[in-house]
């Protein structure tokens, strides 16, 4: 039974994998601007970067998308496995769980872009939309306050990401798969914002500002 938990558990980060490879940044940065964003502002290929350099609308467009990828694939991944691989009690959430998680690393690391992708924010969110309201609504409130307050988009992230993953030890403590996905989610977003975060500490990463279109 273990082996095949864990066969299937590779089956489902995988298939998210794929799903999360779909990057919308970089195909609205190709349709919209003609650019490959990766090139261009900060190099990421995300939404904020998106709003940044091609304004509102892409940038909107490209966060949909990404929180949209992220939520077919959980929705997918419950329907067909739900009940039928993991026996534990109270982990009804992981197979979606591992599906969103391997959204998450195909948008970060696109094999197909030379694993250069985005920071998985977006992708983080459709994955709380479809785990726990209450998670969710935590950590965007915290974040969106830290937001409006310090104007740093990195900052907020890693604050939501963190909070992100300690409410979801405090609520589902007795179940350690899902609090070590929580955790690992929040592990990727810091080291997504690797150098954002070196950019805090020094006092040189940009405010968020979106770029006003013509």
């Amino acid at each position: 039974m273990i082996e095949i938990a864990i066969g299937f558990s590779i089956l489902l980060i995988l298939a998210g994998y794929l799903v999360g490879c779909l990057q919308t940044a970089y195909f609205v940065g190709r349709k919209v601007g003609k650019i490959d964003i990766r090139e261009h502002g900060s190099g990421n290929a995300g939404m904020t970067n998106v709003a940044r350099v091609l304004g509102a609308k892409p940038g909107v467009i490209v966060l949909v998308a990404d929180v949209a990828k992220a939520v077919a694939a959980i929705m997918i991944a419950n329907y067909v496995f739900h009940g039928r691989v993991f026996g534990m009690q109270g982990i009804e959430y992981l197979p979606g769980l591992l599906a969103g998680l391997g959204v998450i690393l195909g948008h970060n690391f696109p094999f197909w872009l030379k694993f250069r992708g985005g920071k998985g924010i977006a992708s983080t969110i459709g994955l709380a939309i479809m785990f726990d309201w209450r998670v969710l609504a935590i950590a965007a409130c915290i974040g969106i306050l830290v937001l409006l307050t310090a104007k740093y988009m990195s900052l907020a992230s890693l604050v939501a990401l963190t909070v992100f993953a300690a409410v979801t030890t405090i609520l589902y403590i007795d179940f350690w798969p899902i609090v070590t996905i929580a955790w690992i989610i929040a592990a990727l977003g810091f080291f997504t914002h690797r150098k954002n975060i070196g950019r805090l500490i020094k006092g040189t990463e940009s405010k968020f500002h979106l770029r006003k279109q013509k």
